[in-house]
């Protein structure tokens, strides 16, 4: 049966809890530990499924966000050649 989970984070921990089981006592003593909710929920059959669904959708955005700043730096790179060029040509 899928559950709803919510991931919790600090510099060096991760904890995944059931959103059933979660209560706002819980979310303080998480949020005094140094940990802050993930911005993504899962649906997943188990933590370990939470954890590889969470870390599939991470690895997908930092893809994304590497695909978008090579084509940024190739933009750029052209601005810089056509610039140079057109100085030294005028």
């Amino acid at each position: 049966m899928m559950e709803k989970y919510i991931i919790f984070i600090n510099e060096d921990k991760t904890k995944v809890i059931a959103k059933t089981l979660l209560t706002q006592d819980l979310t303080r003593k998480l949020k005094k530990q140094g940990f802050r909710k993930h911005h993504i929920e899962v649906n997943a059959e188990n933590e370990n499924d939470a954890i590889n669904k969470v870390n599939k959708e991470c690895n997908e955005h930092l893809d994304s966000l590497k695909d978008f700043s090579g084509g940024l730096v190739i933009c750029s790179v052209c601005f810089i050649i056509i610039a140079l060029v057109s100085f030294f040509i005028l």
